[in-house]
This record gives C-alpha cells, structure tokens and sequence, in this order.
C-alpha cells in the first residue's frame, strides 16, 4: 500500500521509539530476511533479471536495498527499492532515492514499472512511504538530533532507512 501525506506521517510518529533507533522492539529479523528475500525473487521474476541487493542487509535501520536494473527496464534509470526494518516501511525511487546529483538530468522509468514494483511490495504486506516526505528535517521522538550539528540535521530518512 502506498500512503498519501497525512497517513505516511501519522505511521512515521507512531513507529518513532526513542528506545529503538535501528529497529523496532519485536523485530523478527529472520522473518524480515525471508520476507525480503521474497520480494527479491518476486522482483526477478516480474522482470525476468536478477535483480541485486544492495548493501548489507540490516546493517541500520534500513533492512535492504533492492535494484531493477536499467537493462531490465524501458527508461533511462533503474529502479531501487529500499525497506526498512521499521513498520515495513519501503520506498521506490528511481536511480537511488538517497543520491541526487546537483545538475544532473533526472533519470526516467515508465510508471507502469514502478506500478509493478509497487504490487510486489504490496503483496508483501510492506507499506510504500513517499520518499519526498522522507528529506524533511526529523522533528521526532528519539534523541537523533544530538547525533548531528545544526547544518547537516537528520532527515526522516536517516531515521528509518539509514540510521547507523
């Protein structure tokens, strides 16, 4: 399921514990790993490619990364498809969601691909959060702030897909 605005940022302040930075208190890794590794397959399957991971899986917040190749795809980009171990959250974004060039031309793939990649992740059960929502400064329960300086302030992204 994808989630508007105001839904994705009820779920993001509701999975905020301050106690549990890199996962949520009844995280089941092994069966996040083999939920993960599912969508994996799935993906491999719907675009008949190997689609690789990225990343060691559960190395922070975030659980994994998954890439469709540009080769598998009809556009310029690729596909990555990052989750996360907290409220099986997960992202789509094209090219990677955490690595915008300055000055570079955006990267495109038919939104019937990402359509794609959003009923495998739905069939999961995982929970599309728009990535866009992500980049905002985190305003949150936890004491992350504490962890950065004013100018390089943790986003909401840091604090579920990318906390160390």
């Amino acid at each position: 399921m994808t989630l508007d605005d105001e839904h994705a940022w009820a779920l993001l302040r509701a999975l905020d514990d301050p106690d549990h930075l890199t996962a949520p208190a009844d995280y089941d890794p092994d069966a996040a790993r083999e939920r993960f590794d599912r969508l994996v397959a799935r993906l491999d399957a719907d675009f008949d490619c190997r689609c690789p991971v990225e990343g060691e899986a559960g190395a922070a917040s975030r659980h994994g990364a998954i890439v469709v190749p540009a080769s598998a795809l009809s556009g310029t980009g690729r596909i990555i498809v990052v989750v996360s171990n907290f409220g099986d959250l997960a992202v789509i974004g094209v090219d990677a969601p955490d690595e915008h060039p300055v000055g570079a031309a955006p990267a495109y793939v038919g939104p019937e691909e990402t359509e794609r990649v959003a009923a495998a992740l739905d069939d999961l059960g995982y929970t599309v959060v728009p990535e866009d929502l992500l980049r905002t400064t985190y305003d949150g329960a936890s004491r992350l702030a504490d962890h950065y300086t004013v100018e390089d302030a943790p986003t909401w992204w840091i604090r579920f897909f990318d906390y160390p």
